[in-house]
C-alpha cells in the first residue's frame, strides 16, 4: 500500500542552511552586511543556519574560486539550487 504524501521521509523537516559571506574586513558596506545577515536569519531562520565568513583580503583564493570579484557577496550554499547575492 502506497504511504500518504504527509508520510514521505523528509517531508516537514525544515533545512539548514548554509551561506558563504565574503567581506572586506573593515569595511563599512561589509560590516553592514554582516549585520543584517545576522537579524536576518536570526529573526526568519532561528537556529536553522550556518554563516562561513570570508575575508578576501586574507583569503583571496576562496573568492576567486566562487567567482566573487566585489564583497559583500552572499553565497547560497545549501539547500539547493545555489544563489549569489552581490552587494
Amino acid at each position: 500500500m502506497k504511504k500518504p504524501a504527509s508520510a514521505a521521509p523528509g517531508k516537514g523537516k525544515k533545512p539548514t542552511y548554509v551561506l558563504k559571506l565574503y567581506i572586506a574586513e573593515g569595511e563599512q558596506h561589509s560590516r553592514m552586511a554582516r549585520e543584517n545577515l545576522r537579524s536576518i536569519c536570526d529573526e526568519y531562520l532561528k537556529d536553522r543556519f550556518r554563516i562561513q565568513e570570508v575575508d578576501v583580503l586574507t583569503d583571496f583564493a576562496s573568492a576567486l574560486g566562487d567567482g566573487v570579484v566585489v564583497t559583500p557577496t552572499l553565497i547560497l550554499v545549501a539547500p539547493e539550487p545555489r544563489a549569489t547575492i552581490v552587494g
